[in-house]
């Protein structure tokens, strides 16, 4: 008896398949629902990096102070002059500073920079009046306020950048699957990609800055910055694509929706995310985007100096990739 394999698949039956959807589909929801809210549920500080002007005796219990208010949660850093303090803010070496003189409860003052973080800056209010609560005794209370960097009054709470992050993600992913299916020689593939880099930063900072007001600073540096991560993410899911194929796509989107995105602290601070997430998210494209504009949009590039490493090395990344799959395409070819 001759039997014959054709290679179709063994068609399912309606029970099979509502069966299999019911099992797959809740746990596909539930993981979604785990690492995009995980993130949110669990915002508090870890050693967010503080400023503190004081006196030596102040200076010697604040860290108990602090970890009064949220065990784990500060790091403290001193400085002499409320000068230096303004200063390590401009650097982005710290999110704010108390300055804190026993002799005038009166002057009690909070330094922040919401353009950093405007949900840092309000944790930091918090933060201020709970040690004006534990100072009661020596005269102390709610302090003023002064905003150092602020965000623009036109977008206070940065809502333009959070919204920003799907489009960033939705024309890398295009950009890569348009590169990887309608063009087929690597140059023809680069060429394309700093087309797309050029365009799209161009498009991105122009809403951010001058449609929405989320954005200050100098447009062209924005619009490098948009650029180089929709550059990054375009070439680092083509390069996947070109390797891998079909399953490439996959993986490289769901790099980015599933990891790079609930870690990005874009809404908060790598220092509210539990550790070591923050520190994750800051080495994937949309982490170290988010830092990077807005260094370079409030404090003058300040701070950047990481994200600027990271997003280029993902492109370096993604365009190995991209050759070794446009190389491997091109001897198939020739064979």
């Amino acid at each position: 008896m001759n039997v014959r394999f054709t290679g179709d698949p063994m068609p399912r039956s309606p029970t099979h398949i509502v069966l299999g959807s019911s099992l797959l589909l809740p746990l596909l929801a539930s993981t979604m629902l785990y690492i995009f809210a995980w993130p949110a549920v669990n915002t508090k500080p870890h050693r967010l990096p503080v400023g503190f002007v004081t006196t030596p005796t102040l200076e010697a219990r604040l860290p108990r102070l602090l970890e009064q208010i949220q065990e784990g949660g500060f790091e403290p850093r001193f400085y002499k002059s409320e000068l230096e303090a303004r200063a390590a803010i401009q650097r982005r070496e710290i999110y704010g500073a108390l300055l804190i003189d026993p002799a005038t409860p009166s002057d009690f003052t909070l330094l922040t920079a919401s353009a950093a973080s405007p949900a840092v800056a309000q944790l930091l209010t918090g933060i201020g009046n709970s040690l004006g609560a534990l100072l009661s005794a020596a005269g102390f209370s709610s302090p003023k306020v002064n905003d150092v960097v602020p965000a623009t009054s036109s977008d206070p709470r940065q809502a333009g950048l959070a919204t920003g992050v799907l489009p960033l993600i939705l024309s890398g992913a295009i950009t890569a699957l348009l590169l990887v299916r309608g063009l087929g020689r690597l140059g023809q593939r680069i060429v394309g990609l700093g087309l797309v880099m050029l365009t799209t930063g161009a498009s991105l900072a122009a809403i951010w800055q001058y449609a929405f007001g989320t954005l200050a600073g100098s447009y062209g540096l924005n619009a490098l910055v948009a650029g180089l991560t929709v550059g990054a993410i375009a070439a680092f899911v083509a390069g996947l694509g070109a390797t891998m194929g079909t399953p490439g796509f996959g993986l490289g989107l769901a790099t980015l929706l599933w990891l790079s995105n609930p870690f990005s602290a874009i809404n908060s601070a790598p220092q509210l995310l539990p550790e070591p997430w923050g520190a994750i998210g800051q080495g994937l494209p949309l982490g170290a985007f988010g830092t990077l504009i807005r260094s370079v949009a409030f404090f003058n590039g300040e701070g950047g100096g990481q994200a600027w490493t990271v997003l280029s090395l993902w492109l370096c990344f993604g365009l190995a990739l991209l050759w070794v799959g446009s190389r491997r395409a091109a001897q198939g070819a020739k064979a």
